[in-house]
């Protein structure tokens, strides 16, 4: 049998940085250690280019850059694959990234997901543990981190890509996971694009698929014999001092490949110790905490599983939410500007109908799209 840990997303914050900086693996990990160090394999996402010195990109968005020397603490928790397909390991560009992927191999770490060109962030990771091959594959959604033919950055979601693998990968591996790093934050369930693409990849053969990015612990499903988790929430991330419960709570996946190559999986559940109390790291939830933090993502896999329609219109909801901040950045409004429009909302007034047709051609049709994509794209 081999074990198999997942984590999520790891990214030493001013609270927590100077216990990573040391190494102390007990305190930022705690009782979640013995589960990470009995695996054979314990994966995580770093969700941070590893930098000398600072070289941000010009992105929206949050910039993230740690250390090289954080990866003591993670190293000395037993994690030993970290996964780079994320929207944030080119926020310090390509030297950042030489800096992030150098620092690994020196360390001995394994890694997938990203490298100096696409050819290479797409190369998937196959390694033979116990006799069994185990494959790993991993992509990113398109932000600013995407790697081009010549640049560096993470594998951008490509179906085509996927496809032409796939069999070849099946073929020699005993197990293969698709580490997905997309979908909306701080949302529970996955988009109706995202879930058809998700359970494509089961289709396909890929056997368990883990969404991160989302930084909540979201909905999951067995589909077609395979297993598919639509968020896992922050690992090592503090969100302090952010008050939303969901950022500081979040489960490891920790899963048996048997002999037969089928698969057992438990959820272990944790909480950042900073929610409650102005301490450090996280901790296993007690019986209570699991209890009713389990049942609010059960409730929605019920719903999900038994109404083909709930993702959808789940979603439908939450864009029409979002309305009025959608139209304001379309608009090319700053934060204050579009603050003032989602309370008093005069965009809708200037969005009639014949206005709104011809956004809606220019978003949605893949040839307008590619056009505005390339309009928008800066040189690095």
């Amino acid at each position: 049998m081999v074990k198999i840990i997942i984590g999520g997303d790891i990214c030493a914050t001013k609270k927590d940085e100077s216990a990573f900086l040391k190494g102390n693996s007990s305190l930022l990990f705690s009782d979640i250690l013995p589960h990470i160090q009995s695996a054979d394999l314990s994966i995580a996402n770093l969700e941070t280019p590893l930098i000398i010195k600072p070289s941000p990109i010009k992105k929206s968005g949050a910039i993230f850059g740690n250390s090289p020397e954080t990866l003591a603490a993670i190293k000395n928790a037993g994690i030993n694959f970290l996964n780079l397909a994320n929207n944030h390991i080119l926020d310090h560009g390509q030297e950042g990234l030489h800096t992030t992927i150098e620092t690994l191999k020196n360390q001995g770490f394994g890694y997938v997901g990203a490298g100096k060109s696409l050819e290479e962030a797409s190369v998937p990771y196959t390694m033979k543990i116990k006799g069994k091959i185990i494959t790993i594959l991993s992509y990113a959604e398109h932000e600013f981190s995407i790697a081009d033919t010549d640049s560096s950055g993470a594998n951008p979601v490509d179906v085509i890509d996927f496809v032409n693998r796939i069999n070849d990968l099946n073929e020699s591996s005993d197990f293969v996971l698709l580490l997905y790093h997309g979908g909306k934050e701080n949302y529970k369930l996955p988009t109706p694009k995202q879930q058809k693409l998700c359970r494509f990849f089961i289709d396909q053969g890929v056997n368990t698929v883990v969404c991160q990015h989302s930084h909540i612990a979201g909905a999951f499903e067995h589909y077609n014999e395979g297993h598919i988790y639509y968020g896992q929430g922050n690992f090592v991330f503090d969100p302090y001092p952010i008050k939303r419960d969901w950022l500081y709570k979040g489960f490891l996946i920790e899963l048996v490949l048997k002999e037969d190559n089928s698969t057992q999986i438990q959820l272990i559940p944790y909480i950042h110790k900073s929610f409650y109390k102005d301490e450090i790291g996280i901790r296993k939830m007690d019986i209570e905490e699991s209890k009713v933090f389990m049942e609010s993502i059960l409730d929605e896999n019920k719903k999900m599983i038994n109404d083909p329609n709930y993702v959808a219109q789940k979603w439908v909801k939450l864009s029409e939410s979002l309305e009025n901040t959608y139209l304001s950045i379309l608009n090319g409004h700053g934060r204050i500007m579009r603050k003032l429009n989602e309370k008093f909302p005069w965009l809708k007034l200037v969005y009639k109908n014949s206005r709104r047709r011809v956004l809606k051609n220019i978003v949605t049709c893949e040839t307008h799209h590619e056009i505005v994509e390339t309009i928008l794209k800066e040189k690095r």
